[in-house]
């Protein structure tokens, strides 16, 4: 490869290169837009030792473009001044063509119309190159000088890689304000999304504690003490569902409980007037809620069995226990009691027939726990933390 004879560059190329390597810092710094289109503006002007330069932004809504930046102008023109887009525009054909436009002799052009405003500063010369944004027409980078000018390929090549970094600095300040913008709406509408799942949490805790009070009515209307009885479980199977409804939906999380919290507030709805102690010892460890409440249902009704057949007419105690088994990442939770225990392997009536298919509900296990006193079941069942 035949080595670039150096003298062949001209000598505003170092120039050039500065400016070009300075704006590749500055524009990856958190400028305002404003401030770095005025930047660039004033770098343009200085490099080509030109007074005026000025940054247009197309707005396709009105079909013109206006003077966002600039230097070297009248008071009133940046931020207020526009231009036209047709084809006899200099900056509208650069818009149409997203192509450089070099006029050297603008008065006597017949391809082109002088503005007013190039007219009122006596623009000779100019050069249009365009700013590109995510491959579009974003506007124009503009240099007008009041002589005569021979602007050549190099000026062109220097403002049109100017602009290239303008449209990229500006495209990446654009994404990263949709972005800032789109984090602020997913926070909003996460935050209104808890709201609304806050108030359905709190209305299906309602709507189950009519269920309850119906049943509660029904139940008292019954003469019959089998029915009752069953009304009965069936009433603090659908309270346990409202308590853990009722723990979402003043919690600090949407989908899921303390599954402490549950068991206590759950033992205390149960806890008989009666000699009959229940005792709770759990971890505190946030359950969603489609397993909480399988769960609940669970020790509801292994509780709800050792009252009715543990202790006769003696007292005693039922401990809860619960904790997380981080090495198998397994929850566990079992209910013991020191009653007067039973048969192993037990004989499944309809509550461990519920308990067992709510196990399978939630891909656990029930395991019936041989104890020198009483009675002791354990669920283990997989959890994510």
């Amino acid at each position: 490869m035949k080595k670039t004879d150096e003298t062949q560059l001209p000598p505003r190329f170092a120039e050039y290169l500065r400016i070009l390597s300075s704006f590749s810092r500055t524009s990856v710094e958190a400028l305002p837009a404003e401030r770095l289109m005025h930047h660039v503006a004033a770098q343009a002007s200085q490099a080509t030792n030109i007074k005026r330069t000025k940054v247009l932004r197309y707005r396709p809504e009105r079909a013109d473009l206006l003077v966002e930046a600039g230097v070297g102008w009248n008071p009133g023109v940046v931020g207020k001044a526009t231009l036209a887009i047709d084809y006899r525009s200099p900056p509208g054909r650069a818009i149409q063509t997203a192509a450089p436009v070099l006029i050297n002799d603008l008065p006597n052009d017949p391809n082109f119309d002088q503005s007013e405003l190039l007219r009122s500063h006596d623009v000779i010369s100019l050069i249009n190159v365009p700013v590109m944004i995510e491959g579009r027409t974003w506007g124009v980078l503009e240099v007008d000088s009041e002589r005569k000018q021979s602007f050549d390929q190099w000026d062109v090549d220097f403002l049109s890689t100017l602009a290239n970094m303008l449209g990229s600095a500006l495209a990446r300040q654009s994404a990263e304000e949709r972005a800032i913008e789109s984090a602020a709406q997913n926070k909003r509408d996460q935050a209104h999304s808890e709201i609304m799942l806050r108030e359905l949490q709190h209305r299906v805790k309602n709507n189950l504690q009519i269920i309850v009070s119906l049943l509660t009515l029904k139940m008292g209307q019954m003469t019959d003490a089998t029915v009752r009885e069953r009304l009965h479980s069936v009433i603090g199977r659908v309270q346990a569902i409202a308590l853990a409804h009722d723990l979402l939906s003043t919690g600090r999380e949407t989908n899921s409980i303390d599954f402490a919290d549950y068991l206590k507030a759950l033992c205390a709805e149960l806890a008989p007037d009666a000699d009959i102690t229940i005792e709770v010892h759990a971890a505190h460890a946030p359950i969603p809620l489609d397993k909480a409440v399988p769960g609940g249902l669970i020790v509801n009704e292994l509780i709800t069995n050792s009252l009715k057949y543990a202790f006769g007419n003696a007292g005693g105690i039922i401990r809860v226990t619960f904790d997380i088994v981080t090495n198998a990442s397994e929850a566990c939770v079992s209910v013991a009691d020191d009653g007067l225990g039973m048969k192993l392997p037990p004989k499944k009536g309809f509550g461990l027939t519920l308990i067992e298919g709510l196990a399978r509900q939630l891909s656990g296990r029930i395991e019936y726990v041989e104890v020198d006193k009483g009675t002791r079941v354990r669920l283990c069942f997989p959890v994510a933390f």
